[in-house]
């Protein structure tokens, strides 16, 4: 072996003459290459003034004597150009551009972060700090910048799956105390921590919609009282005529109440509830408080004077308010599982008869007095489950007094309503029930026609009506022997209910 393998240095051989001349050419070789640093690297041909010892990396398409030395150490040694193939690993200073490069075996690039392989891939980096396996990039800074290229400039903060988390947390002496972005599906959430184990939601935005909710904060009604999300609190509309006593499972008595899985069994005077059995139930629509949901909210649910203890489930979490006078109430946090409609429910504890009356559930840790919405806005909330043609106090029944409406026979034997728009839109297109008028002689739950000659009729079969059915109104059509002609217009008679409860 007659060079080192690694510089290429000349081994001085045994009894060599005249050994300065191998020395003094290693050491030519040791200046350019050890702690190197060039003027530049982006010269394709010689400078035209070279100063001895002067030192360049050979730009990609050399020409003249530099020709065929692409990203060689060109050395200006002795009046000659002398040139040094890199291998992988040597380092470079450029002195024009107070840049470090590295040598990838492939090209020149740069070692603090602008080519390609500079520090790519790096397990661990900490600037003025300590990385680990769980902060692989960690810096000690007063401020981090991220500037831009030429245009502009994009954060990224990726995430597996929906359920993973996708944020930017604050933290207090390593605790959290903020935390906003996708935690846990792909909603943007804003939250806080006062001890950086119990969070509060402050800002729900709906990843489909944009809508935003406040999922800890007071609701309001015209900015003057905390607002109650439960309908008819105070079990004064009554558009199903109930008079009071057992009903089954999933059965309506009271707008928006409804008796639980075991039944209930309850009246009403004077604003009280007596509840002699079993349970009542509200579903909560989120969407008619502008929400998205009441996960992990804070609620409190008050009545009013309640004879007996009072166990009351709001989603998934229970609680108890005790017997005793004025305005009595628990407190709950739901958990992440309330993401959908509510179910509130009371029942008393002991199972015995409990009285009490003005159920309020609001967002918040403490009950508010009670303050009734205005009739009509009460009245309206109700209609947007169940509403009726009958008037508001009298239950729904066959051979009532009934509206006519004007129709139109599309055929023979054919009756079409016009439109008919319900009081306030419904939370979804309901289900109808027809009652039949007192006109004539009533066939239950059908519709007369007037028919000039004849008086009011009837549908002759038992042809069951048919509707052009929306959230907001319906077309009836009643057919099967009714004697209209095409293209006559009609009166017709009836009532009807309609019921999108959730």
């Amino acid at each position: 072996m007659s060079q080192t393998p690694n510089l290429g240095l000349p081994y001085i051989a045994a009894a060599q003459a005249q050994k300065h001349i191998t020395h003094n050419e290693a050491l030519r070789t040791l200046d350019v290459v050890v702690q190197p640093s060039v003027v530049n690297r982006d010269l394709t041909a010689p400078p035209a003034s070279p100063i001895d010892g002067q030192r360049h990396i050979v730009a990609a398409g050399a020409s003249g004597a530099w020709a065929g030395k692409d990203n060689n150490i060109a050395a200006f040694q002795d009046n000659a150009w002398v040139f040094y193939a890199p291998s992988a690993g040597w380092l470079n200073w450029v002195i024009e551009e107070d840049k470090l490069l590295v040598f990838d075996a492939v090209a020149w690039v740069e070692v603090n972060g602008g080519g390609t392989g500079s520090v790519n891939p790096a397990l661990l980096v900490g600037v003025n700090a300590v990385a680990d396996s769980t902060n692989r990039l960690s810096v000690n800074s007063p401020a981090s910048l991220f500037n831009h290229e030429g245009n502009g400039h994009q954060l990224k903060i990726n995430k597996a799956a929906v359920a993973d988390t996708a944020s930017v947390l604050f933290q207090n002496g390593f605790s959290g105390r903020a935390e906003m972005g996708l935690t846990g599906d792909d909603d943007y959430r804003f939250k806080v921590s006062g001890d950086g184990a119990n969070w509060n939601e402050a800002i729900v935005i709906d990843r489909s919609s944009g809508a935003v909710s406040f999922p800890n904060s007071a609701f309001y009604n015209g900015g003057t009282n905390t607002e109650n999300l439960l309908v008819n609190g105070d079990f004064v509309i009554n558009q199903r005529g109930f008079s009071g006593g057992g009903l089954t499972a999933g059965i309506y008595g009271h707008d928006r109440w409804k008796a639980g899985t075991g039944g209930s069994n309850y009246t009403v005077s004077n604003f009280v509830v007596t509840l002699s059995g079993g349970e009542l139930v509200q579903v909560i629509e989120p969407a008619l408080w502008g929400v998205e949901n009441f996960a992990q909210t804070q609620m409190v649910f008050s009545v009013e004077s309640p004879s007996a203890d009072l166990t009351i489930t709001v989603g998934s979490v229970s609680g108890v308010i005790t017997a005793g006078t004025g305005r009595r109430s628990v407190s709950l946090l739901t958990t992440v599982a309330d993401n959908g409609s509510l179910a509130v429910s009371l029942k008393s504890t002991s199972g015995g008869t409990a009285n009490f009356s003005r159920l309020k559930l609001e967002v918040g840790a403490q009950a508010t007095p009670w303050q009734p919405r205005p009739f009509y806005t009460e009245v309206a909330l109700c209609q947007r489950y169940y509403t009726k043609s009958f008037p508001i106090d009298v239950a729904p029944a066959n051979a009532l007094e009934a509206k006519s409406y004007l129709g139109f026979a599309p055929a023979d034997n054919f009756c079409d309503t016009d439109f008919l728009a319900f009081p306030v839109e419904m939370r979804t297109t309901p289900t109808v029930t027809l009652y039949a008028p007192p006109d004539g002689t009533p066939v239950d739950f059908q519709w007369a026609t007037f028919i000039a000659g004849t008086g009011w009729t009837y549908p002759s079969t038992t042809t069951a009506p048919s509707f052009a059915l929306s959230s907001q109104g319906m077309t009836v059509r009643q057919s099967g022997g009714l004697g209209t002609i095409a293209a006559k217009a009609y009166q017709c008679s009836g009532n009807y209910t309609v019921e999108a409860e959730l």
